[in-house]
């Protein structure tokens, strides 16, 4: 098996001069980089890393989207090392965490990563006790050497590329056959805000990015949009995947569906992977995609990192005329659990599919017995994607376990246990129900949170909702909705609750119904659930 950074190098020999990546960063500034300079620069890093960096290291990468970021990353495994992107909305003080974590001792930097950093750490903090490399784009301003200058006076910036004193001549590492190595670490803050490392065997990351390229029949004539960051595992695998089969990637950050449908008419964009609030945006906004004319191209988008209701699945096809939709399920532990593939979404859409390639899914009991068709259980993953283990080596919620199937039938030693909520259909179709640690106990009842927030969102005018419980100082379990309403909405929070007494139990309905403008979101995308608890603190308990 070639690694990734053979891949691409493979690419490089046989197609030197096709494009590799566009990078949108907006309709009046797009660059291009070929195979050949991709790969010339993976090499320069993986040089570069070798020589200055311990085997199994793992170099944080606190840079924005772009071709050198994905450079760097094939560099750090041309050179055995691994990497960890950090995604650019976390906070200093999470950096720090992160840098500890990893015992990183260099990083590479760009000008709005020192934007970020400048004055948020001290003298002894781990940002300040590394080496940072600085990659100057081409969007490199004078407010970002402000802010390298006063991060030079208390940690070590050199800009890169180094000098070439600074490296033996025609320096490249050996390429270890060794694929059991750590390829890379993925940090998710989770519903706690706290980031987690999660390692991936660069084998895996292989296997991942190969079982994709089949499941979403992927060739080196396909166009992909990247709007996702490379820190969340679907972005991180769009590029992955991107490299081993050798197509096209288009990076951009934007999520504003203009630059969305600018981009796949430019570029005749066949495929988009998306977490559902951008879709939602699109269907709550009625756009949709023109697959006649402009927009021809596209044959494939995924509803991935969530779901959509009821509702919104039902509209998704009519944003997208004619074209393929794939829902995914997974845990950045195990990637990816289930897919509802193209062929299925019409009959089983509010499933979330069957198991992956090479994945296997049971739905247990408590006593790890499996459940009976449509009967409710924790969902477990066994197979391709399941991660090495934590950065810490901590499991607090036991999820990392010895495989209770292992066996001829299933070889895989070790499982993961989800902690989420579902069952199988008698066909082998995966129902979510929700979080086992989402579940409340309210006036001596088990709810929930996503039975009650499918029922307000059957509420007309309404678009998006959540749900959370507090608990208050007696004990008690009260539930807070947040909503969303269409723009010409009269509805009030009093009329809302009205509405969902005549349709749930009382003990489920919402004791406070607030009406937002958006719903927060994390770096990813998801829901920030850590905000939407703060708020309704402060509406129960003061």
């Amino acid at each position: 098996m070639l690694n990734l950074f053979q891949q691409l190098q493979r690419h490089a020999g046989q197609r030197p001069h096709d494009i590799a990546i566009w990078h949108y960063e907006s309709a009046s500034k797009v660059t291009s980089t070929t195979f050949a300079e991709l790969a010339r620069a993976a090499e320069q890093f993986a040089q570069a890393f070798s020589y200055h960096t311990r085997e199994a290291a793992i170099i944080p990468l606190y840079l924005s989207k772009s071709a050198n970021c994905v450079a760097a990353m094939m560099g750090a495994l041309g050179a055995g090392r691994a990497f960890a992107c950090l995604n650019k909305k976390l906070r200093a003080s999470q950096i720090n965490q992160i840098l500890k974590a990893c015992s990183a001792r260099l990083g590479l930097l760009d000008g709005p990563g020192a934007m970020t950093l400048r004055g948020n750490f001290a003298a002894d903090a781990p940002v300040a006790r590394m080496q940072w490399w600085l990659l100057r784009e081409e969007s490199f301003l004078p407010p970002h050497e402000k802010a390298v200058t006063d991060m030079r006076n208390l940690c070590v910036i050199d800009d890169w590329p180094l000098e070439e004193t600074e490296l033996p001549g025609n320096l490249l590492p050996p390429l270890s056959e060794n694929l059991e190595r750590i390829g890379c670490c993925l940090f998710t803050s989770g519903s706690t805000g706290i980031p987690k490392g999660v390692l991936m065997t660069e084998q895996d990351l292989c296997a991942r990015a190969e079982a994709e390229v089949e499941w979403y029949a992927l060739s080196s004539h396909d166009m992909l949009l990247n709007v996702l960051p490379f820190s969340f595992d679907v972005g991180l695998n769009q590029v992955l995947s991107a490299i081993t089969v050798g197509c096209t990637l288009v990076l951009s950050d934007s999520w504003l569906p203009a630059d969305i449908f600018n981009i796949v008419t430019r570029f005749k964009v066949t495929g988009i992977s998306a977490v559902p609030s951008i879709w939602l945006e699109m269907i709550n906004a009625n756009l949709h995609f023109d697959t006649i004319t402009d927009h021809a191209s596209l044959r494939y988008l995924t509803v991935s990192g969530g779901d959509l209701s009821q509702r919104h699945l039902n509209q998704l096809p009519q944003l997208a005329p004619g074209v393929s939709i794939l829902k995914t399920y997974g845990q950045t532990e195990d990637f990816r659990s289930t897919c509802l593939r193209p062929h299925d979404f019409n009959t089983h859409r509010s499933s979330i599919g069957q198991p992956f390639k090479n994945v296997r899914i049971y739905v247990v009991r408590p006593d790890d017995s499996r459940c009976e068709p449509l009967e409710v259980g924790e969902i477990v993953h066994t197979g391709l994607g399941v991660m090495y283990g934590y950065l810490d080596g901590q499991d607090p919620q036991n999820k990392l376990r010895p495989n209770p199937f292992v066996g001829d039938a299933d070889s895989c030693p070790l499982a993961i246990f989800t902690g989420d909520l579902g069952y199988l259909d008698r066909e082998g179709y995966l129902y979510l129900q929700g979080r086992r640690d989402a579940m409340l106990k309210v006036a001596g009842n088990r709810v929930y949170p996503q039975e009650i927030i499918n029922q307000v969102l059957s509420v007309a005018q309404v678009l998006e909702a959540e749900v959370v419980g507090i608990k208050t100082n007696e004990g008690e379990t009260n539930l807070v909705a947040f909503v969303v309403l269409t723009a010409a909405s009269n509805l009030t929070a009093t009329a809302i609750r009205r509405q969902l007494v005549g349709h749930l139990p009382s003990y489920m309905v919402p004791r406070e119904v607030v009406i937002l403008s958006g719903i927060p979101r994390t770096a990813s995308g998801k829901t920030d659930y850590p905000d939407l608890t703060e708020r309704a603190k402060k509406l129960i308990l003061g």
